[in-house]
């Protein structure tokens, strides 16, 4: 009598044997056994000596192996696994496609995440300590041009084993890229209105500005957009070629920064009370220590409400935290001297004459 065993292993499907397909399985999971000891050495051992190196360079390599490990083991036991079976010339040309294109993809998958790592872990710590932020600026849009130049290549590298002739298909693009462009004007303006800011540089990355209705600090400048964190410590986005074509303000630039105000007095102030105002008012920028000691101090106007004086004055640096703080000081010294001698601002009155 025949061992049950020895039968079922025996019995054909497809035109391989249950054996062969017993093989095929038994190779898959040998390579994912190996993939998890690979792992397992490159985390518990590799990993400890290169923690104890200066460079991150080995660490990022480890990183880059690490991961894909398993994919690798898995294909590597469909490839081997594979030569235990027996198909027809059409199917194994199918199946060893399938699994270039998985291999390509793989391939591609590393290189991005390598790229990634290197340019925020390697690249950036140095470029950081730099005078220049325009590098700072550069590394971001660098890592995104690589990373779609490495998809790019993937994708023709898939298309050409799909059987299509890529050299024609890129030619075919040329005439397409036409179309494409009318289609992708805006995107191309944002485009090179962000390689505009990074020519000529009206600012960097950390840099105050203002322009149109946005005012704040420059976050980060991309290939399209240029994220600003406004005032209410919000993230406005604004694409480059609006950027490109508008009046934009450099905050950060100034050496100083200036404050005007425009201070109403009541209409029944005296004219000793006005000079006594203006002298208050230029005692009390004089005597902060932050303040440049050339304020502008003058009448101005004869307002519908109130005898206006204008004032001007520059704090001694362009430090928005610090000017918040002078102004506060200087307007609340102001009040109070303002109280003690009397003097009244002035608010929107309108009188009425009743004839009788």
């Amino acid at each position: 009598m025949a061992d049950p065993i020895t039968g079922l292993l025996s019995q054909s499907y497809f035109g391989n044997t249950m054996l062969q397909y017993a093989q095929f399985l038994a190779t898959i999971i040998v390579s994912i056994i190996a993939g998890k000891i690979i792992s397992f050495v490159i985390k518990n051992n590799l990993r400890k000596i290169t923690d104890k190196t200066k460079t991150d360079l080995d660490d990022l390599l480890l990183d880059m192996v690490e991961k894909p490990v398993w994919v690798v083991a898995i294909l590597a036991g469909f490839l081997i696994g594979f030569q235990f079976l027996s198909f027809s010339p059409e199917i194994a040309a199918i199946y060893y496609n399938i699994f270039n294109i998985l291999t390509v993809l793989l391939v591609a998958w590393v290189l991005v995440s390598f790229v990634d790592k290197f340019m925020h872990r390697v690249l950036a710590p140095i470029v950081s300590k730099t005078d220049s932020k325009l590098d700072d600026q550069i590394i971001p849009i660098l890592s995104k041009i690589t990373k779609v130049a490495i998809a790019v290549l993937a994708l023709i590298i898939v298309i050409g084993n799909f059987g299509y002739d890529v050299t024609a298909l890129v030619a075919g693009l040329g005439i397409g890229g036409l179309a494409f462009a009318f289609a992708a004007q805006k995107t191309i303006a944002d485009i090179f209105g962000g390689f505009s800011i990074f020519v000529s540089k009206p600012f960097i990355v950390g840099d105050s500005i203002e322009m149109d209705n946005v005012v704040g600090e420059v976050v980060e400048v991309g290939l399209r957009h240029t994220r600003i964190r406004n005032l209410d410590k919000r993230m406005v986005i604004v694409p480059n070629s609006q950027i490109s074509s508008s009046i934009v303000t450099n905050i950060t630039s100034a050496p100083q920064r200036k404050c005007v105000w425009h201070i109403g007095l009541t209409y029944d102030t005296s004219i000793a009370k006005v000079e006594q105002a203006k002298k208050i008012i230029v005692d009390a920028i004089n005597d902060h220590p932050e303040c440049e000691n050339d304020p502008i101090v003058e009448f101005e106007e004869f307002a519908d409400s109130a005898l206006t004086i204008l004032v001007i004055f520059y704090t001694k640096k362009n430090d928005f935290g610090q000017f918040v703080g002078v102004r506060d000081s200087i307007g609340m010294g102001i009040k109070r001297d303002f109280e003690k001698a009397k003097i009244e601002f002035a608010f929107p009155t309108q009188t009425v004459y009743v004839k009788k």
